[in-house]
């Protein structure tokens, strides 16, 4: 069984495949709670998938590269800081934004992620 940091690495660096949608099939529970702070909440596989895509659609992100700057877990809780990198299907970057978050894992799966970020950051990509 892979320890906590372990889990939230693989997920993470699988993120950047089909717009994170196949770490979230592998990764996610029926019941994972996903938070983008101020941005959006999402339960479970099928929720987050329908949010990936509504971002792919009303953003244009295809791809979501996540540079770890920093990861430590407390028991099942994983913080991490991280510079995530949105890009367009032809490659092009839409924008990166610093984010702190928490994952909480049971066994290999994550069952709560929560980001915790600038919003206007993300704001300004709709601009754009």
């Amino acid at each position: 069984m892979p320890t906590p940091t372990e889990t939230v690495s693989a997920f993470c660096s699988t993120f950047l495949e089909d717009g994170g949608r196949p770490a979230v099939r592998r990764w996610f529970t029926p019941n994972t709670r996903w938070v983008n702070a101020g941005v959006s909440v999402t339960n479970g596989v099928e929720e987050a998938i329908a949010m990936i895509d509504g971002l792919e659609t009303s953003l244009g992100i295809s791809t979501v590269h996540i540079d770890m700057l920093a990861i430590a877990a407390d028991g099942s809780r994983v913080l991490t800081e991280r510079l995530d990198r949105f890009e367009r299907a032809d490659g092009s970057e839409i924008g990166r934004v610093m984010i702190m978050g928490i994952f909480k894992i049971e066994g290999d799966k994550i069952v709560e992620w929560r980001d915790y970020f600038d919003v206007t950051a993300v704001q300004k990509f709709s601009a754009a």
